[in-house]
């Protein structure tokens, strides 16, 4: 299990309330396979919540 203290070292802004992110294979058909792989979860459900704790913003558009 991460920590709070793991996620501030790594730059995370950590979420006192958390937040959900609702994944289904319809918004992510061509990922679907990998990322139920990746969280392993069944491919075969019909959606996957998961749970936030904490966000990180990444700006690339200085990037060459």
């Amino acid at each position: 299990m991460i920590t709070e203290n793991e996620l501030k070292e790594a730059g995370y802004t950590v979420l006192k309330r958390g937040a959900w992110l609702r994944l289904d294979p319809g918004i992510l058909s061509n990922d679907w396979e990998l990322i139920c792989a990746d969280l392993k979860v069944d491919p075969n459900c019909d959606e996957i919540i998961v749970a936030i704790a904490g966000v990180k913003t990444i700006f690339k558009r200085n990037e060459k």
